[in-house]
């Protein structure tokens, strides 16, 4: 391989047909004692004037007089060679100078002296720091080498997966959440589809070593919340951001919550009691039993001591790490909305008094269950008190452009929408046309991991198949109905 010539910040490389380089691979121009690192976003053949015509000219005479043709001088095989002689377009992603590598990509290589050669990431990751020691295994790179990211490049950042459905997001985000938990660090699922629960088990049936981590927990079934566990600014969330109570209203209901909080009073029954006894307005006091007969009925309070939930006991019996799994399958989507604003608040509430440690939150589908004007304060106040998401969606255009511009990592699949990619492209930490090209030719399965987990050096993963058993699967009719079939005992299709 030789350099061709530079186009603008691109440079190109001329490559044979026996070149085994593909769209993502890495390269690295040497020359004397600093080498330029290359990725390859893309190819095409080698445009030589006249080629067309030759190729084109060769198809007609061999469609016309097929047969055996003699070539002593071997000129077709030369021909052949130019023909399938490629172009790689590369962008430049630093200088490795003294054996480190550095973001300065602003010299060029000789193009009669450098030499080019093929640079595999495990090589490439010898020129850069680690972040970290706690290594969580994703899959493979360079087609046969293993691959990971540390535990610590998750760890107080912002972290999104997003591609086209059944690319594998959701398999990635286990993997992530399975190493998490081999490194003792605590997270909390909203778990739309029933997909986390089986994380502790294998496909064989027998359990990990963290299957007494997980903690799979409904809301309105087994997971209930006592009042006065709680606390006032969780509930307050709540009645403002999913139920919109006024502020009039809301101020009133704070003096009632106050007042039996102050007498040990503090329930169900007697928050109604109170409302009702309480002097105000009358449409305040609408407004407060319309609020009221909305926690009293949506299942996810009780005064029970024996059903209710409390977050703090999680973390307290859990002390090597654990996963809580909030399964919101079948949860109406107010009571989704309801649950999640009352775990973030508790948890924002925990941490900021240093109760309990920070937490991995994985949030699948959160446009679903989160108000728009939420979203930001998640990231940017969360965040800093030690609540580090993790998004999972197939819908890039549901997370916020604030969101976007703190995004510290991202794994990106297969999307071939023009609209998704380039809204991605604008906020990824690589340039658009790495992003659009590589992402477009992606298997499922693959991906194209950007951000501080790589160091700013995208790498395209083959993430490896997860063992655990398959849950979450679309339900289909064919399948169905050849099982109901084969019960039956009778051939699924007439003959």
């Amino acid at each position: 391989m030789k350099i061709l010539k530079k186009e603008s910040d691109d440079i190109l490389v001329i490559a044979s047909p026996r070149e085994r380089v593909h769209i993502g691979d890495y390269l690295v121009a040497s020359e004397s004692q600093r080498s330029l690192v290359l990725q390859v976003y893309d190819e095409r053949y080698l445009d030589v004037e006249g080629i067309e015509e030759e190729i084109a000219r060769e198809e007609v005479l061999s469609a016309s007089a097929p047969g055996f043709t003699s070539d002593p001088t071997e000129l077709a095989t030369i021909s052949t060679l130019i023909r399938d002689t490629r172009i790689l377009l590369c962008k430049a992603r630093g200088t490795i100078s003294g054996g480190r590598l550095t973001p300065r990509a602003n010299w060029m290589p000789s193009r009669t002296n450098s030499t080019v050669t093929r640079l595999l990431v495990e090589d490439l990751a010898v020129s850069v720091a680690p972040l970290g020691v706690r290594n969580i295994r994703v899959g493979t790179v360079d087609n046969e080498s293993s691959f990971g990211i540390p535990a610590e490049a998750l760890d107080g950042r912002i972290t999104v997966i997003t591609g086209r459905k059944e690319s594998g997001k959701s398999h990635l985000a286990k993997i992530l959440l399975r190493g998490l938990l081999e490194n003792d660090a605590y997270s909390v699922i909203f778990d739309l589809n029933d997909e986390y629960g089986t994380i502790g088990r294998r496909v064989d049936g027998t359990e990990t070593g963290e299957a007494k981590k997980v903690k799979v927990l409904r809301p309105g079934r087994d997971m209930k919340f006592s009042l006065a566990a709680v606390g006032l600014r969780p509930i307050t969330n709540l009645l403002s951001h999913s139920l919109e109570m006024p502020g009039t209203s809301l101020r009133e209901f704070v003096k009632i919550w106050e007042q039996l909080d102050n007498r040990d009073e503090l329930t169900l029954a007697t928050l109604e009691s109170g409302i009702q006894q309480w002097r105000c307005n009358e449409f305040v006091r609408d407004a407060l039993f319309a609020r009221y007969h909305t926690l009293a009925s949506c299942g996810l309070f009780t005064d029970s001591t024996h059903q209710q939930f409390d977050l703090q006991d999680f973390f307290t019996l859990n002390r090597s790490g654990g996963a809580l799994v909030v399964s919101l399958s079948g949860v109406s989507p107010l009571n989704r909305r309801m649950v999640v604003e009352l775990i973030l608040s508790k948890l924002v509430e925990l941490l900021e008094r240093r109760k309990i440690p920070p937490v991995f939150l994985f949030a699948e589908e959160a446009h679903l269950y989160l108000r728009d004007t939420y979203w930001e304060d998640l990231i940017t106040r969360m965040r800093h008190f030690g609540v580090f998401t993790v998004f999972v969606t197939n819908q890039p255009d549901a997370i916020d452009q604030k969101i976007y511009r703190q995004v510290d990592n991202i794994f990106l699949y297969n999307f071939s929408n023009d609209s998704d990619l380039a809204l991605i492209s604008q906020a990824s930490m690589a340039d658009s046309d790495t992003v659009k090209a590589i992402v477009r030719t992606l298997p499922p399965r693959m991906c194209l991991l950007l951000g501080y987990a790589v160091r700013n050096l995208p790498v395209v993963v083959n993430v490896d198949p997860f063992d655990s058993p398959a849950t979450g699967l679309t339900r289909r009719f064919f399948e169905d109905s050849i099982e109901l079939s084969a019960s039956a005992g009778r051939p699924a299709h007439p003959s």
